[in-house]
């Protein structure tokens, strides 16, 4: 299938201003730090990175890479950890960071997950909330956009690999 790209969603001025206000909602809860920021590879890595740089107090960093998708373009519900998080979370706020939530049914399997192993809360933070293919209710606790259903890129979302370079959010048309 081929896109081409169309006009710009958010552009970045507007995706700067938001991260930062989400960067001082996240340093106002936890003023004492104690935070695992968990990178959902590959698409958040822009929106974490530029979070991280808004927060005003000390965190850890770490990532994972998880699926339920398979080969298909439709989840199955699996959850599929193909790089999982080495930092201890034990008795520390951990924060997922996504770009986009979704169906939410891989981000609902991973948050149970790392609430397994003890952490004293895991919150998430996408950048985009897409209600509209929703199949399980997500607390979204720190949202940047929500959004109408359409394929977005840019800003670290890609498709088929390419747009993760730009600095704005598209969406994209056939």
């Amino acid at each position: 299938m081929q896109y081409t790209k169309k006009a710009i969603l958010l552009d970045s001025d507007t995706i700067s201003r938001r991260v930062k206000d989400l960067g001082r909602e996240i340093s106002a809860k936890y003023p004492e730090g104690n935070i695992v920021l968990v990178g959902i590879l590959k698409g958040a890595f822009v929106f974490m990175a530029d979070l991280a740089r808004s927060l005003q107090v000390s965190c850890e960093i770490d990532f994972a890479r998880i699926s339920s998708y398979g080969s298909g373009t439709v989840s199955s519900g699996e959850l599929k950890i193909i790089m999982d998080v080495t930092a201890p979370i034990k008795d520390k706020h951990v924060i997922i960071v996504d770009d986009i939530v979704d169906t939410g049914l891989t981000l609902n399997r991973f948050r149970k997950l790392l609430e397994e192993r003890s952490p004293r809360s895991v919150e998430i933070a996408a950048l985009l909330d897409k209600t509209a293919r929703r199949q399980e209710q997500v607390q979204v606790d720190y949202c940047g956009f929500t959004i109408e259903d359409g394929f977005v890129v840019g800003y670290g979302l890609d498709c088929d690999e390419q747009y993760r370079y730009l600095d704005s959010v598209y969406v994209l048309e056939q």
